[in-house]
């Protein structure tokens, strides 16, 4: 949080900081538009309007003067920053070959704000756990953005790698790919969550690559991702569970009929790989809305 107040305007972070920011999940800017802060349930508009030169300014800030550096980035519309925070970009996307060469005209930038929660996962331990064999279902967690997914999934690895005594759940070896760098937030070799003292990250790499790799090197039990859904995921994901490693991933969608549309999701839940899929309620952080079992 430290790190987004100082790349903001400094009027806009003293008045930032007059709120509860131990709750601030997001800070939404756009050009000439108030402020808005949005915490838990709750939006806060503030009275600071912001200028184009001033959204300009604070991805400069973002990009440590050095914007080019972080065009990759751009092009995929967000920015991870130190903690596991992200900024969502949005302005005149350019296309060349098809493909986004750039976000030019910044209109809107969207700090989400990343939150350990310890005890995050606890309602979903039940479905995830299998305990008679000590490791865990391969499970997908399905909610629409902003419900917790990425919150319950770093709870999760640390559990299950730490191990937890009063249920008889010995500790086992996790790999996490962190793709956007949002689970483990690491930065220079340190995971600033505590993700487990078994789990092992392989940070800024697409699943396709990083299960491969992390199934060759670290012989995981279990590895956990975030927000699966492209083309690629049907056949790594097929890798990984018929090479014995169990998985627990995340989608977005609110119901089955919203990730059946989507057709290499759909194509998973048709091969059976999960056992689980649990929809998290969206309107109560870490709570469970329904659970489909998928009978082998």
């Amino acid at each position: 949080m430290e790190f987004i107040l100082k790349c903001l305007p400094v009027k806009l972070s003293k008045i930032i900081l007059e709120h509860n920011i131990e709750k601030l999940e997001e800070i939404r800017i756009r050009s000439k538009k108030p402020v808005i802060l949005k915490l838990g349930y709750i939006e806060m508009v503030l009275k600071y309007i912001v200028e184009g030169t001033e959204i300009i300014g604070i991805l400069q800030n973002i990009c440590n003067n050095s914007i080019y550096t972080y065009q990759n980035q751009i092009c995929n519309g967000f920015i991870t920053l130190p903690g596991g925070n992200r900024v969502g970009i949005s302005g005149n996307v350019v296309i060349k070959e098809g493909q986004v060469s750039n976000i030019s005209h910044i209109y809107s930038l969207n700090f989400r704000i990343a939150h350990q929660i310890n005890g995050a996962s606890n309602e979903l331990l039940r479905y995830v756990l299998d305990t008679k064999n000590n490791t865990v279902f391969n499970t997908l967690i399905v909610s629409p953005p902003g419900a917790g997914k990425t919150t319950i999934i770093r709870d999760l690895a640390k559990k299950i790698s730490d191990g937890m005594s009063q249920i008889n759940f010995r500790g086992i070896d996790v790999s996490i790919i962190d793709e956007r760098g949002e689970i483990a937030a690491m930065n220079k070799g340190i995971a600033y969550n505590d993700v487990g003292i078994r789990t092992d990250i392989l940070d800024n790499v697409p699943k396709s690559i990083g299960i491969r790799m992390a199934i060759r090197s670290m012989a995981p039990k279990v590895i956990i991702a975030d927000e699966i859904g492209n083309k690629d995921d049907v056949e790594i994901i097929n890798y990984a569970i018929c090479s014995g490693v169990n998985c627990i991933f995340t989608a977005h969608g609110s119901c089955m009929d919203d990730i059946l549309r989507n057709e290499e999701i759909k194509k998973i839940i048709n091969l059976k790989l999960f056992k689980r899929i649990i929809f998290l309620n969206e309107k109560e952080k870490g709570k469970i809305k329904n659970v489909v079992n998928i009978e082998i």
